[in-house]
């Protein structure tokens, strides 16, 4: 069951980390069975995401809107900043609920699986008070008054050593000290290394003068973190992708030629079972430990 191309993206591996069986089942059996029903249901139940998710979606496409709009000299009023947040989370938690209509109509799921929701208050506030700190920080008002600006999708990959990466930074900035790449990091807290390692790879999209400039999200504030990765730490990011797509085709080797997951290794921790958009496939939904010592069974036989 191995992808046509080799494919790395942080996404990927950080569901590797967390579960190989949620793994195999998003990236593996939901690729491979996309024009069946069931594949069609598997596909769409990891785009249900959360309001917290969903929030943070939000803010990263105002804030990228804002830069575009910003230099070319269509500056937004805070107000408007503020109705278009609205609009655009009220129609992001829309679609969820439409979604999960759509999947709650397959007899296989349980409807508390998957169900709708409402806007809350406080995470309205919360995005509009982020991005609002965005547009005032300093460093981010520098960037967009001098230079051009170009928005890049995560789905803007680079072919590197015959992989095919998806780690593309949100902006690129170009000015007079050259092109800059700049991230939002919304989510988690990174370490220094898990920082330098997503520097390296964000270089990838410049040159290797090109400074990386990250935005990290802390308690609503905006932290900027600056560096310019050395071609020793680019050399060690790429061995550490090597590593990665290598674990990955482990992965969907495990499964066998019969597409078997009773074998694939089930999450380590039960948080990783809280939130799992696939958890009415896993025989985790009757409880880990137990499914756990069921699987260490089987494997014993």
């Amino acid at each position: 069951m191995f992808p046509l191309r080799k494919i790395w993206s942080k996404s990927r591996i950080n569901l590797l980390q967390r579960c190989q069986r949620a793994f195999v089942l998003r990236y593996g059996l939901a690729k491979l069975s996309q024009h069946h029903p069931q594949g069609q249901l598997l596909s769409q139940s990891f785009e249900i995401q959360s309001p917290w998710i969903l929030l943070h979606q939000a803010i990263r496409g105002i804030i990228l809107d804002y830069a575009e709009d910003y230099v070319i000299g269509n500056v937004w009023s805070e107000g408007l900043l503020k109705a278009r947040f609205q609009a655009d989370f009220s129609q992001m938690i829309t679609n969820r609920n439409n979604s999960v209509e759509r999947i709650n109509s397959f007899d296989i799921i349980s409807k508390s699986q998957f169900q709708s929701v409402h806007i809350e208050p406080h995470l309205l506030e919360m995005g509009i008070q982020i991005c609002l700190n965005m547009i005032r920080h300093q460093t981010f008002r520098s960037l967009l008054e001098e230079g051009t600006i170009q928005r890049l999708e995560p789905t803007h990959s680079i072919r590197k050593e015959q992989i095919r990466i998806y780690c593309s930074p949100d902006l690129v900035h170009k000015g007079n000290n050259g092109t800059s790449l700049i991230k939002l990091h919304l989510m988690g807290q990174l370490t220094p290394f898990e920082r330098q390692h997503q520097s390296s790879l964000l270089q990838l999209y410049g040159d290797s003068h090109s400074p990386v400039i990250m935005f990290q999200l802390k308690r609503r504030k905006w932290h900027v973190h600056q560096s310019i990765p050395t071609n020793a730490q680019r050399t060690q990011a790429m061995q550490l992708v090597e590593m990665d797509i290598q674990r990955m085709e482990d992965a969907y080797t495990s499964i066998g030629k019969r597409n078997d997951l009773s074998k694939v290794p089930l999450a380590d921790s039960y948080r990783s079972c809280m939130h799992c958009n696939v958890k009415f496939l896993c025989p985790s939904r009757h409880g880990l430990e137990h499914a756990k010592a069921e699987q260490r069974s089987l494997m014993c036989q």
